[in-house]
């Protein structure tokens, strides 16, 4: 496993100081904003089924849209 440390984020991509490490099963690189899922959702993968994990990078973002309203993008 590669383990990451994330830095939760609001909406506005502001830090809210709640910190975790997450198993990274998704590749994600330094800085980029992920979606992670914690609890028994986070051993439901092939990768992590059976394993003592909770919580997963499961998605790097792309956008993020709210009411019509794009406060998100990825810069690659």
């Amino acid at each position: 496993f590669r383990f990451q440390v994330v830095r939760e984020l609001t909406v506005n991509q502001k830090e809210t100081g709640n910190v975790i490490v997450a198993v990274d099963t998704v590749g994600a690189g330094q800085g980029e904003v992920i979606l992670y899922s914690t609890g028994s959702s986070a051993r439901q993968t092939e990768m992590t089924q059976g394993k003592p994990v909770d919580a997963i990078i499961m998605a790097i973002i792309d956008a993020i849209v709210v009411d019509d309203k794009q406060l998100f993008t990825k810069v690659e």
